[in-house]
């Protein structure tokens, strides 16, 4: 997958907005998971052809995300800081029938104490419809490089 989660201005914008700064400006060059990583997130497992999945972890309500290193799965799975949250989010792809598949996203959230808990709900009300916008905007990116290759 070569799309870019900064393709659009829309996208640029609220990658901006989210603190990521001049890493939602730059030119997208190498894989989707070569992407993610520059935005911070961990590659956690891939099934070629059908799923990859991503890891993060911080505290997300904070600015730039607050984010922890994460070099890999197994200290993705061992990460439980309190005062955190760590998500896992993948794409999946999906065969329907001939010619077509269904391309979906779907995002995993542990909490680490009440207090991350809370702190992420209030962060998530004000940041949803935004990560929902994110989100549609890469998906019909890459339908539409799909549509035309």
């Amino acid at each position: 997958m070569a799309q870019d989660l900064a393709a659009s201005p829309l996208s640029k914008t609220l990658l901006a907005l989210r603190g990521y700064g001049a890493r939602s400006f730059r030119a997208g060059s190498g894989t989707l998971p070569e992407r993610m990583q520059r935005f911070g997130f961990t590659k956690l497992d891939e099934d070629p052809d059908r799923e990859l999945v991503f890891g993060l972890a911080g505290r997300f309500w904070r600015p730039a995300g607050d984010l922890r290193p994460i070099s890999d799965r197994k200290a993705f799975l061992a990460f439980a800081e309190d005062g955190c949250v760590k998500a896992a989010w993948n794409l999946r792809i999906e065969a329907v029938d001939d010619g077509a598949s269904d391309l979906t996203t779907e995002t995993r959230i542990a909490f680490f104490g009440a207090a991350a808990r809370r702190k992420f709900r209030i962060y998530w009300t004000l940041v949803r419809p935004f990560s929902g916008t994110l989100r549609r905007s890469l998906l019909r990116g890459i339908a539409q490089r799909a549509a035309t290759s």
